[in-house]
Parts: C-alpha cells; sequence; structure tokens
C-alpha cells in the first residue's frame, strides 16, 4: 500500500485544503507517513506570499530530490499552491516530478492512484474539496467559502496565483457545516482571500452578511450555543454597517474581525489599489467601536511601500494608535514577482523599510500591552485551544480572539466552552481562572 508525505506552508487556506487533499487519499487507501524519507509520494503545498516561504521550498525540494537520489527510491516529489504558477519551471528544474496549479489540485488523487491511465483535467471554475475536522486539533474545522481575489491590490501576488474569485453555493456551504457540526467540530472558520465580496460573482447568490445569518440559524439548530463561527479576511472596502450588525447580533459569531488597513496614507493607499480612505477605514471601525469602545480587532500593515515619505508613515503610526489593535500582522514592502508592483518595477529602499518596521513593531507591542492589560477583570466566554507548554494551563480563546491561559484545575475537552474571569496579565499574556 503506498504511503506519502505531505509538508504545508502559508495561509489557513492552504492549510484547508491540505486537509482536504490528506483525508481524500486516506480514503483512497493512502497511509500518511510523517517520515518524508520513507515516502513514496511527497507533495508540498506551496506559498507565494512572501519570500521566505518560497525559499524554504526551494530547499526543500533540493533536499527530497537528494535523498532519493541517494537512497534509489522511486519516489514522487509533487507541488500544489500558488508556486504552481509563478515558480513552475524553477521547480521543474529542481526535480519536482508533477506540479498541479490550483485549479487543478483536484486531479492529485488520480495521478498518485495511477500515474499511466492519469488524464489532466483542466476546469474553467474551481472545485471546492471537502471539508474535515483538524487533524491534530479536532474541535476545529475551516469551510473555504470562496477562492481567489478580485482586488489586485498592487502588492499582493494572489490574484496571479489563485486567479479570480469563484464562490461556493451558500447550499453546499451549509451543507459543509451540519456535517462539521456532526463530526464534532465546535469552531468553524470561513475562508476567503476576501469573505466579504462572497456571492457577487453567482447569480441569484446571497451575499456574505445573508450568508451569515443562514449559517448562525444552522448552528442554533444543530447544535445551540456550542459552535462558534470565525472567518478570514475581510476587506475594509466591502466592510458595511450590514455586516457590522450580523457580527454583533448573531449569537454564534465570535466578536472579532480581521481587517487590514496597510497603511495610514491615502496617497499609498492609492498607489496600493486599496479603494477606501484612512477616514473611510476609521469610519468601518466605529460600526463595531460604537457597540462596544474595546471591540477587538487585528489588521495588516505594510511599511516602507514605493515612495512611502517619513510624514506618511507617521501617519501609520498614528492610526495605529488612534484604533488601537491588540494584534497586527506587521511587514516591511518586499517586491513579489508576478504582482502589479513588480511589473511597473515599483522602486522602494530595503534599509527605510525595515527601519520602520522595527520602530513600528516595538510600538504596536506596547500598545498592544496597554490594551490587553484593560482586560483584566473582566468575563468572557472561552473554548479550549490546547494544552500550554508548561502543561499547568489549558490555552484557551476567547469568543473576542483573546487568548487566554486558565489553570487546569479539572479535566476538560478540547472544544470545551466554559465562562472565565482574566485574573492578571503577564508579559503579553492573559491569565484567567474558571467560573463556576
Amino acid at each position: 500500500m503506498k504511503n506519502f508525505y505531505l509538508e504545508n506552508y502559508g495561509c489557513q487556506m492552504n492549510k484547508a485544503d491540505s486537509n482536504s487533499l490528506i483525508n481524500s487519499l486516506m480514503q483512497e487507501g493512502f497511509v500518511q507517513t510523517e517520515n518524508h524519507e520513507n515516502a513514496d509520494n511527497i507533495i508540498i503545498n506551496t506559498c507565494s506570499v512572501r519570500a521566505h516561504a518560497e525559499e524554504r521550498v526551494f530547499s526543500r525540494v533540493k533536499l527530497f530530490n537528494a535523498n532519493r537520489k541517494k537512497s534509489k527510491k522511486d519516489t514522487k516529489i509533487i507541488i500544489m499552491g500558488c508556486m504552481a504558477q509563478t515558480s513552475k519551471e524553477h521547480l521543474q528544474n529542481l526535480g519536482v516530478d508533477k506540479i498541479f496549479d490550483v485549479y487543478n489540485e483536484v486531479n492529485i488523487i488520480d495521478y498518485l492512484k495511477d500515474e499511466e491511465v492519469f488524464v489532466r483535467k483542466f476546469n474553467d471554475n474551481y472545485i471546492f474539496q471537502k471539508s474535515y475536522v483538524d487533524e491534530d486539533k479536532p474541535h476545529k474545522a475551516f469551510i473555504p467559502i470562496s477562492h481567489g481575489c478580485n482586488n489586485w491590490c498592487t502588492y499582493c501576488i494572489v490574484p496571479h496565483t489563485r486567479g479570480k474569485m469563484v464562490s461556493r453555493k451558500s447550499s453546499e456551504i451549509e451543507e459543509e457545516l451540519k456535517r462539521l457540526i456532526d463530526d464534532g467540530a465546535k469552531e468553524i472558520t470561513l475562508l476567503g482571500q476576501n469573505v466579504n465580496s462572497y456571492g457577487l460573482d453567482i447569480d441569484n447568490e446571497i451575499n456574505f452578511t445573508e450568508l451569515l445569518y443562514k449559517l448562525d440559524k444552522v448552528v442554533y439548530e444543530y447544535a445551540k450555543d456550542k459552535v462558534w463561527i470565525r472567518f478570514l479576511t475581510s476587506h475594509p472596502k466591502d466592510f458595511d454597517k450590514d455586516l457590522a450588525d450580523a457580527i454583533w447580533n448573531l449569537n454564534s459569531l465570535c466578536k472579532h474581525i480581521h481587517l487590514p488597513f496597510q497603511s495610514g496614507s491615502d496617497r499609498i493607499l492609492n498607489l496600493m489599489n486599496r479603494k477606501y480612505t484612512k477616514d473611510e477605514y476609521i469610519e468601518k471601525v466605529s460600526y463595531l467601536r460604537d457597540y462596544v469602545d474595546d471591540f477587538p480587532i487585528s489588521t495588516d500593515i505594510i511599511v516602507g511601500y514605493a515612495d512611502e515619505t517619513e510624514e506618511e508613515y507617521n501617519e501609520t503610526l498614528n492610526v495605529l494608535e488612534s484604533i488601537g489593535f491588540e494584534e497586527a500582522y506587521l511587514y516591511k514592502y518586499s517586491e513579489r514577482e508576478g504582482s502589479i508592483a513588480y511589473k511597473k518595477k515599483v522602486q522602494y529602499d530595503k534599509e527605510v523599510g525595515a527601519r520602520r518596521l522595527t520602530k513600528l513593531v516595538n510600538h504596536q507591542r506596547e500598545l498592544a500591552q496597554k490594551l490587553l492589560s484593560k482586560q483584566v477583570g473582566k468575563k468572557t466566554s472561552v473554548m479550549i485551544d490546547d494544552i500550554a507548554k508548561d502543561n499547568m494551563h489549558y490555552l484557551c480563546r476567547s469568543k473576542e480572539n483573546r487568548i487566554i491561559l486558565v489553570k487546569k484545575e479539572k479535566e476538560l475537552n478540547m472544544g470545551d466552552i466554559f465562562n472565565a474571569e482574566v485574573t492578571e496579565i503577564k508579559s503579553h499574556t492573559l491569565i484567567g481562572s474558571i467560573i463556576s
């Protein structure tokens, strides 16, 4: 019986794709192995968003190819994911046997079952794979609700690698949710490069806000208040008051949103093709902060893009401070081959970007510390996500997406939901106790 070894890089969408492929292969009789040296098939799900992830894949392919030559084992090396588009020729030169782009990954199973009779199928529309509970944390699951992106932010490679946005039918998403609840999932995350644009590409389909109301009804009927729904990622240009109201009012939805603002400068936002202004972003945040002034929002920021001035950089620092993000993913701009900025040969200063990023990281760390410290003494609903490294605490995540360590005073299961009170903060870590 043939086995396979799989490595995953990149976003939650990639993780969901890998999890689906693992389960599908196992249903076909393949055995997953944790040792690549003994594998009949090595699959790498790749990411092109950051240069480091690409270099890591190149290094791993070289290692795998060298190992099979040394062992004289007829191992297949298969690439899937974004690098299938961006680095196909280079990967082939490194010795990869087969490369499946994101519209063709459904054919990996047929290829591994019988290469000789394998016929590659080209699909005009993306085929969504069946979702499964997470292999390592079976209380969690991910449902891709859309694939690809139509926004064409100038710095981003996603539209180039994943293609135009394709929405999944709402009826199919509903059935996936029911099945995952039956399989024991307690926290289910809806995935898309821009979930807020969901349904706009399908005639007579509901929009994202309507989808959330539909899924909340399913959770109520199937699991009452025992299942939480999260979603990633939102684009500010499509975020509106109706969606904010749904997040706050629907019981199954977690009270948190990841809303990248990227830059505090309107000129830089325009160069990035973000399609909103700083003031419009601030207004959209107010839709949620009107409900509660510390509504948790996380974000992405890129500094050093194009000819960003010091004054424009300071505008970003001002937005960071005025809004207050408990969590922020911070980057200096680096060009990605295939992006609009790369094609236009946008000039940027690496040293300036690195200096600004260091300052930004330090500033955000201080701001996050102050924001999190305000949670001490507050009560919240939390779900057990893991066992902490000290093996003395449960690592819990609140409905507001805050990580809280709770002492293991009794045996509980992953996915259990209970009320907790935040009693202290150590560094950036909240500590709490169970409320009986």
